[in-house]
């Protein structure tokens, strides 16, 4: 995308997603971003141009908070998809790759704390 394209395009999108430009600033910079709010703002307005890699990423961070806010307006379905319920393939991976072998079946993932995991061996004092 040319870089006028991608401004303007940021620009709408930072609209869309009900973001103040501090707010986006604040993401970029979240990100990695090194520009500052002066010349985010400049550049949304098409005044200032941003050197190839930062406008990438502010419009990775305005990327990143539509996503957010499409997410939360997701219609959630009746039952959860097979990786997602308890013991599922996904699970079955992890837990493989943990060491620990799949679930049982009937069986529901591990309440809480170390997930299940291993304990951790103990800290190796320092000559």
């Amino acid at each position: 995308m040319t870089s006028p394209d991608q401004h303007a395009a940021v620009e709408a999108a930072r609209v869309r997603a009900d973001l103040s430009v501090q707010q986006l600033w604040l993401r970029y910079l979240a990100l990695g971003g090194s520009s500052d709010a002066f010349d985010v703002d400049g550049y949304l307005q098409g005044l200032v141009p941003l050197p190839g890699f930062q406008a990438d990423v502010l419009a990775q961070a305005v990327n990143e908070a539509l996503e957010e806010l499409f997410r939360s307006l997701r219609v959630p379905l009746s039952a959860l998809p097979v990786d997602d319920a308890p013991g599922g393939t996904l699970q079955d991976i992890i837990r493989q790759l943990l060491g620990l072998g799949p679930l049982p079946p009937g069986t529901a993932a591990p309440p809480s704390g170390n997930g299940g995991a291993p304990p951790a061996p103990p800290p190796v004092p320092l000559p």
